[in-house]
């Protein structure tokens, strides 16, 4: 049966499983019936029909982003640029560093050196003097004149985190300046040395703060914190703490002694041996040690630039120590003076004192002993717990 048959009996045909009724055509290919009669061509549409999109070649990008179109309104508003906008980077490249203008850092590092630093040394001048004095004439001190260059040394060595100064002021750097001003007073009015050397740390911290800014002063506190070191210990606590020294030296020395082999019975500060008597003066109470070693121990924080828990540890390790290195240094010196007596002696022929020769012998073999057992652990440190990517 053909087509017109069907149209005669009033029956539509039957599309297929690919095929679409005539409305749907014309819909899509936009006919239209003629004379009450539908359009009998063959042929259909997919209904998963996409119309095909046509790619503008890049000539065609151009001209249409160098002209715009009128009909869009944006057009009508405000003028297109002539050139393609720039796409943002998609690399992982670090941001820039911070602008550093060396001309304005001069300038602040002149201003610090010319009027901030005179005033600072004019007003702290007792203090300084009373510092060198005891540097001069105390040998457990003598390390002081060594402090201010060690800090240049290590702010020298951090330059390559410098953070760069802040173009103000930053006027919250008056509170350690006002702190140290306050300090210094009540230290003059009480005759308190160790409170009038405190204040210059406080004094110098504040200064940086004040003309460098908040960063500058985070980056060099750890740096500063070092001046510490030059500060001589309050009398009545360096008493106490020398003779609280002396007597665990003692007693620890008696114990190395008595592992080697020897009769050592510690009496106080004294140590009676066999067939003598050695006894643990001031000099040997181990403050000298103590100092020196928390002081390379706090340099070695600062240069390794290691975990934090890492510098916990170093920190922790320098006073017990400093203390077992005295406490070899005595028992050493016992030994020297018990077996080597004349090795000692050929060494130092004209030396009137015998034990003193052999305890500075013993100092002076031990202090690389305690270098040598520190470094060792910062090395330990260092290889066995290491940072693994994942």
């Amino acid at each position: 049966m053909t087509d017109n048959d069907q149209n005669q009996f009033g029956t539509s045909p039957t599309p297929g499983p690919g095929e679409e009724t005539s409305e749907t055509k014309q819909r899509f290919a936009g006919d239209t019936p003629r004379s009450g009669r539908k359009d009998t061509r063959r042929g259909s549409f997919s209904s998963s029909f996409t119309p095909r999109k046509e790619t503008p070649s890049p000539r065609k990008t151009e001209q249409s982003m160098a002209v715009p179109s009128a009909s869009t309104p944006e057009s009508t508003s405000a003028p297109q640029p002539s050139h393609p906008p720039s796409l943002p980077s998609t690399s992982l490249s670090p941001p820039p560093p911070v602008a550093f203008n060396p001309f304005f850092e001069r300038q602040r590092l002149i201003l610090l050196l010319t009027v901030v630093l005179p005033l600072g040394l004019f007003a702290f001048w007792p203090a300084f003097d009373r510092m060198i004095q005891k540097w001069s004439h105390n040998l457990d001190y003598g390390h002081g004149f060594f402090v201010l260059p060690l800090i240049a040394l290590f702010l020298y060595l951090r330059m390559d985190s410098y953070p760069g100064t802040q173009r103000r002021l930053a006027w919250e750097g008056l509170i350690p300046i006002l702190l140290s001003c306050v300090m210094r007073l009540g230290a003059v009015r009480q005759s308190f040395d160790a409170v009038d050397q405190w204040a210059i740390l406080f004094w110098t911290l504040g200064v940086v703060w004040l003309f460098y800014g908040r960063r500058v002063f985070y980056w060099a506190a750890p740096s500063l914190l070092f001046m510490v070191f030059m500060f001589p210990l309050p009398y009545g606590f360096e008493v106490r703490l020398r003779n609280r020294l002396q007597e665990f030296a003692a007693k620890f020395a008696a114990g190395i002694l008595e592992f080697f082999g020897e009769t050592a019975i510690p009496i106080g500060n004294t140590i009676r041996l066999s067939t003598m008597e050695l006894g643990v003066e001031a000099a040997c109470s181990g403050i000298r040690f103590l100092v020196s070693i928390m002081a390379i121990a706090f340099a070695a924080i600062l240069l390794m630039r290691r975990p934090w828990w890492q510098n916990l540890c170093v920190f922790l390790l320098a006073p017990p120590l400093a203390f077992f290195v005295n406490a070899m240094r005595i028992a050493m010196t016992g030994i020297l003076l018990l077996h080597f007596e004349g090795t000692v002696r050929w060494f130092a022929p004209n030396s009137k004192n015998i034990s003193a020769t052999a305890d500075e012998f013993s100092g002076i073999v031990m202090i690389f002993v305690a270098f040598g057992i520190f470094f060792a652990a910062i090395w330990y440190l260092g290889k066995v717990f290491r940072k693994v990517e994942l």
